[in-house]
């Protein structure tokens, strides 16, 4: 029986999604831009309408629609942020997202060793689109024991509820690993005290335990030495 388990991010590890660019377009309808740096600081990894209220308040647009009062906040905000989450389901419609291969490559060899993953994503979207993705004759959500995406507050509650439902059925686990793009993603790992895998596609992930730019770096092997050097401590 496996001792470690993998907790998995989706968006930007797992599946290249749009995200990005419908939170852009989103923002350039509601009449403000947002750059890259912004989306990775202040969106990337976050709950759908933590991220929307970001963007709501970090570029005016609360102050710019007119939004003065807390019930004028809350509506402008459940608006913009189910007007972005159409326009992303519209793209994932149109198979406007690309499978990381390498990624799920490494999922399938640690489900083969019999390690544990959960899809831990903060967004609500992420198993709707794994159920789309096929990997030969399974669905991507068929390769994960655990599926918690979207069903917290926050990212670190999210990751917080995949360790306990994997503890849970999987009792002789002692080490969790969170695979994460995202440097939100990366402190709520970190204040759970678990392990993380930073996946370094576009952003540096000071903190990460093991740092990497493809997962053909990555090893079994290296993540149970790397349990096994906290278990030392």
């Amino acid at each position: 029986m496996s001792r470690i388990a993998l907790i998995w991010d989706f968006d930007g590890v797992l599946v290249y999604t749009p995200h990005e660019e419908a939170w852009r377009k989103a923002a350039e309808i509601y009449g403000a831009k947002i750059d890259h740096e912004f989306y990775v600081r202040y969106v990337s990894g976050k709950p759908r309408y933590e991220g929307a209220h970001n963007i709501l308040e970090l570029t005016g647009i609360y102050e710019r629609h007119g939004a003065d009062t807390e019930e004028k906040r809350k509506k402008l905000l459940t608006e913009f942020a189910e007007f972005k989450n159409r326009m992303v389901n519209e793209m994932f419609d149109r198979g406007e997202y690309e499978v990381n291969h390498g990624a799920v490559e490494f999922l399938m060899r640690a489900r083969e060793l019999g390690i544990p993953s959960a899809l831990a994503s903060a967004s609500k979207n992420a198993p709707r689109l794994a159920e789309k993705v096929r990997i030969g004759d399974k669905r991507l959500i068929d390769l994960f024991d655990v599926n918690v995406s979207g069903m917290a507050p926050s990212k670190k509650e999210v990751f917080r509820l995949a360790r306990k439902k994997l503890t849970e059925m999987f009792p002789e686990v002692e080490s969790f690993f969170v695979v994460e793009d995202a440097p939100a993603g990366v402190k709520a790992a970190k204040e759970l005290g678990m392990l993380v895998l930073g996946y370094e596609r576009e952003a540096e992930l000071e903190g990460a335990d093991l740092r990497f730019r493809d997962f053909e770096e990555v090893s079994i092997e290296r993540l149970l030495g790397l349990s096994e050097g906290k278990e030392g401590e």
